[in-house]
């Protein structure tokens, strides 16, 4: 690529630029992103199972998963590739089958949820489940709130008792998370040998999805006032910024056509692939300002120093990888989670600062009439001399 022109093919750039815009921002608004728990709120269950489970098990718990919650409610299962025993299923937050079998009682009994009061878990020869007591005069007979309770979930309901003016009714009260662990045990051919349910509120989550936009929003600002403070003009620091831009839009764009889980460990990687991207961006404009000191065409400047640092950017983003994409094949779940929104990252980060930066910058130049403004303040400097 010796005698390639950067910034005179730059338009064949930005057309393959406007391309990935136009297909990501048309992935966002028609498909919009597969949201993990991390950002909606929800449960991951792991488990271990006895022996491998084959593809048709992993269809099997998917149809019991969706049996249990509904198939509006499943997120997705996963069969681990580095512990082939271990199935990680994902399910949204979902009303506690507690607050459903409240909201049941209330209107049975035509109180609110506040006078129905808090659940008591308790236990009876071996047998686990739990009860609510309130105040009220009415004896519904032991049919009609049996039917009210199962109607929540089926074989729930325990008993009923009337004393004194309130009323004790006694449920089985599971988890939805203990529910599918039941489901998938109760069938034959599959055995559950340990499992690890964790479990994110939808308030954890939104304040998450808050921290995540603040840290990136905070570290562009900060790359922008350095740049623009470093070179001593704004254009660079926008343009540096536009790439970054574009370096997180082709790792979103990816998750969203691919329809990939957006998981907690965007996070970490989004601010990674901001420093490395602007690392590579520095290099080429720290060149391009030494050329600048003995070529006074911006363009013949830039386009000599994209070639200077062109091995250096490709053997940096190479060696990147390498380790990178080992990392990733050979990692657990959480760690392939991290890398690969790296790899992605990485690779827009090398087309952009190589074929984006410095066009962006002439570009913004002109815009900003850099030349004419530099040239009006020598001519004053000059008239002041004399």
């Amino acid at each position: 690529m010796t005698k390639y022109n950067f910034m005179k093919k730059k338009t064949v750039a930005f057309i393959i630029t406007a391309v990935i815009l136009v297909a990501g921002l048309a992935s966002f608004f028609i498909g919009g992103f597969n949201m993990g728990v991390d950002f909606t709120g929800g449960s991951k269950i792991t488990m271990q199972m006895e022996k491998t489970p084959a593809k048709a098990d992993i269809d099997t718990i998917e149809t019991l998963v969706k049996d249990v919650v509904g198939a509006d409610n499943f997120v997705s299962i996963v069969h681990s590739t580095s512990n082939n025993k271990t199935v990680i299923v994902t399910v949204k937050s979902m009303t506690s089958f507690d607050a459903q079998i409240i909201d049941a009682i209330a209107a049975l009994y035509g109180i609110t949820a506040d006078q129905v009061g808090d659940k008591t878990a308790t236990s009876d020869e071996d047998e686990e489940y739990a009860y609510f007591t309130f105040e009220s005069d009415k004896d519904l007979g032991e049919e009609a709130v049996k039917d009210a309770i199962n109607a929540v979930d089926a074989d729930s309901f325990k008993s009923v008792s009337v004393k004194d003016g309130k009323v004790t009714i006694n449920y089985y009260s599971t988890s939805y998370e203990q529910k599918i662990i039941d489901a998938i045990n109760a069938d034959e051919a599959l055995e559950i040998a340990n499992e690890d349910i964790s479990t994110i509120s939808k308030n954890r989550a939104s304040a998450q999805t808050k921290t995540a936009l603040i840290a990136a929003a905070v570290a562009i600002v900060l790359m922008l006032v350095y740049i623009t403070f470093r070179f001593k003009q704004i254009e660079s620091g926008l343009s540096s910024v536009l790439c970054l831009f574009f370096n997180l839009f082709v790792m979103f764009a990816f998750y969203s056509i691919l329809r990939w889980e957006l998981t907690l460990d965007i996070i970490p990687a989004c601010l990674t692939i901001l420093g490395y991207s602007i690392n590579a961006t520095i290099v080429i404009f720290d060149r391009i300002r030494e050329n600048l000191k003995k070529e006074t065409d911006f363009e013949a400047a830039s386009n000599s120093g994209v070639h200077s640092t062109l091995l250096r950017s490709i053997n940096t983003t190479i060696t990147t990888l390498i380790t990178i994409v080992l990392v990733y094949i050979l990692g657990v779940e959480s760690i392939k989670a991290f890398a690969l929104p790296l790899i992605i990252g990485i690779l827009a980060g090398l087309f952009s600062s190589v074929f984006l930066s410095a066009p962006i910058w002439a570009v913004l130049r002109k815009w900003f009439k850099t030349e004419e403004r530099a040239a009006a303040k020598a001519q004053k400097l000059e008239d002041k001399a004399k």
